[in-house]
């Protein structure tokens, strides 16, 4: 399908960051998806990078970060230099905390912008940021979750103007392949081993993920399925915890906790399991399941964030109550088991879906529709 060829031909897109390797995350990636797409589409852009250093930039990127605050006051001298002098036909706002910004300079010199809206930066929102959001022509929320967020938060804003913008993954990386030969032995992992994965950042503020509940769940499991393993990827102050967890339902070494994942090795780990689960409870969205779907892995998540839309509201992936230890491990068992239908286990059905629902394709034709409203 052809997309419609969006009006704006010129646009300064404000992020968080785009190159700094010190904050790579979700909305990293996502932000350098959204830059592609526009210039697949043969859009104009200029990025403002707040947290890219000056040995990020490259062309068409401004990195204002030289330490401390003096980023946040280059960030609003190079937004006001290129909307006063470039004339853009469209600012785009990568993250809330900048809409006071946006709202000043884009409502002084008649300039829409668009806020770009996860979730997690919702919850805790300051009202000056929220009021300055309302000003924006569009906001863009990567799940009806995060769109329900913005809509309790904005009030008398415009629902129509609230626009579901799903998030989408690299397709070509992201493959099924055989599982290396050093990474399954690496990690414990024999021949018959039944390996459930969770891969994320384990931080004391990350516990909402759900990583306790899939803990105990696997507990749970191991007990019918002794040969089950799980294997619970990444890094934060969280680990000794999940651990001492671990060892209270008598998870032992069937628990692989393996640490930090190096860029390489995430896409052979995704191989290397039978099943992908984040029982989490406020997911903005969870590019972790398309991810793990591209590589034709089936999936569990939660079903009261944004992690029903990658999960298609239980068609695509199993969704369960993230509070429920029950009702998770008969999701597991049954998945471990064989006892899932085919368009919820199938490799080549979970992949092609995947790539059909969430592909860049259609995330750039998303993106083209929403630019031709300007």
């Amino acid at each position: 399908m052809l997309c419609p060829m969006p009006s704006v031909r010129k646009v300064v897109f404000l992020v968080p960051d785009i190159r700094n390797p010190a904050h790579k995350g979700g909305i990293q990636m996502f932000n350098n998806y959204v830059l592609r797409a526009l210039k697949d589409l043969g859009v104009d852009v200029t990025v403002i990078g707040v947290n890219d250093r000056p040995v990020d930039a490259e062309p068409g990127l401004i990195g204002c970060n030289r330490g401390g605050r003096i980023r946040k006051v280059l960030a609003a001298c190079h937004l006001l230099r290129q909307v006063m002098l470039g004339k853009p036909d469209l600012v785009l706002c990568g993250h809330l905390n900048f809409t006071p910004l946006c709202a000043r300079i884009c409502g002084l010199f008649k300039v829409p912008f668009i806020t770009i809206t996860h979730g997690i930066e919702l919850w805790d929102a300051a009202p000056a940021k929220v009021q300055a959001a309302g000003h924006s022509h569009r906001i863009l929320a990567v799940s009806r979750y995060t769109k329900s967020l913005n809509l309790e938060l904005l009030g008398d804003y415009s629902p129509d103007h609230v626009l579901v913008f799903h998030n989408t993954f690299d397709e070509e990386r992201f493959s099924p392949s055989s599982p290396s030969d050093s990474i399954r032995p690496a990690l414990g992992i024999e021949p018959g081993h039944k390996v459930v994965l969770t891969v994320g950042r384990l931080a004391s503020t990350e516990r909402l993920k759900g990583y306790e509940e899939g803990i105990r769940a696997m507990a749970r499991v191991c007990e019918q399925i002794p040969e089950a393993r799980y294997v619970l990827a990444g890094k934060g102050d969280y680990m000794d915890q999940l651990r001492e967890v671990g060892d209270q339902c008598g998870l032992g070494d069937r628990l692989i906790m393996p640490g930090f994942i190096a860029e390489d090795d995430i896409v052979p780990l995704f191989n290397a399991c039978d099943l992908f689960i984040l029982p989490s409870r406020k997911e903005g969205f969870g590019i972790v399941f398309l991810e793990a779907m591209g590589c034709g892995k089936p999936v569990i998540g939660g079903n009261r964030d944004g992690s029903m839309d990658p999960l298609c509201d239980g068609t695509l992936g199993t969704a369960v109550d993230p509070e429920d230890v029950d009702e998770l491990t008969a999701a597991i068992l049954a998945h471990l088991r064989g006892d899932v239908p085919p368009e919820r286990s199938d490799p080549v059905t979970l992949r092609n879906e995947t790539i059909d629902r969430f592909g860049f394709d259609r995330f750039r034709d998303r993106l083209a529709e929403v630019l031709s409203t300007i």
